[in-house]
């Protein structure tokens, strides 16, 4: 073997390395983003479950909130009070979950769950016409035109908080067209 075909041998071995570090990277940036993906989802999952403490703590909370988003002017002083703070924390912690669905931190379905209450909060009469009005300020003109272009949930998809306190029964699931198209047949 000759001096040339020993460093022909090297290149080749060098080049192979390379490849194996290129691979072995690209595994590690795999794994970090999968972990970051995780991190953002169980952080946003703590901050809610922190800013639901006070409504555990004391029935007051959810009987303001109840109020506020029904009517926030027939609310009392001390309802708004109380929802205000938790609308307020809600709403930029929906907001932070939203940046992370557009950059890909948050999966699709688990922003479907957030969507689904933040639009619910939003769309209900005293969010929408009381306290949004005076506060969509400190929300990002982003997150505000996400808003207002947003179309109100359908009301089968979840009890209203005051329903909910109240025991109203729980809405009936939605059935596909074509399930309820052949149950209308099968009926008549």
């Amino acid at each position: 073997m000759t001096l040339n075909d020993i460093y022909l041998v090297s290149q080749i071995i060098a080049s192979v390395a390379v490849i194996l570090s290129l691979i072995t990277l690209i595994i590690s940036i795999r794994q970090n983003t999968r972990a970051q993906k995780t991190a953002s989802a169980q952080s946003i999952t703590a901050a809610i479950t922190a800013i639901n403490v006070p409504g555990m703590a004391s029935p007051d909370m959810g009987h303001a909130l109840s109020a506020a988003c029904r009517d926030w002017s027939g609310a009392t002083r001390n309802e708004r009070i109380l929802a205000h703070y938790f609308l307020f924390s809600f709403f930029k912690l929906c907001e932070q979950a939203w940046y992370q669905h557009r950059s890909g931190a948050l999966e699709e379905d688990q922003w479907k769950g957030w969507e689904s209450s933040l639009l619910r909060f939003y769309h209900s009469p005293g969010v929408k016409h009381g306290w949004w009005p005076n506060r969509y300020v400190a929300c990002s003109p982003a997150f505000q035109k996400f808003l207002a272009c947003s179309t109100e949930p359908r009301t089968n998809a979840g009890a209203s908080l005051y329903a909910l306190f109240e025991g109203a029964p729980p809405p009936l699931p939605r059935q596909p067209s074509a399930e309820r198209s052949s149950i209308k047949l099968r009926k008549g």
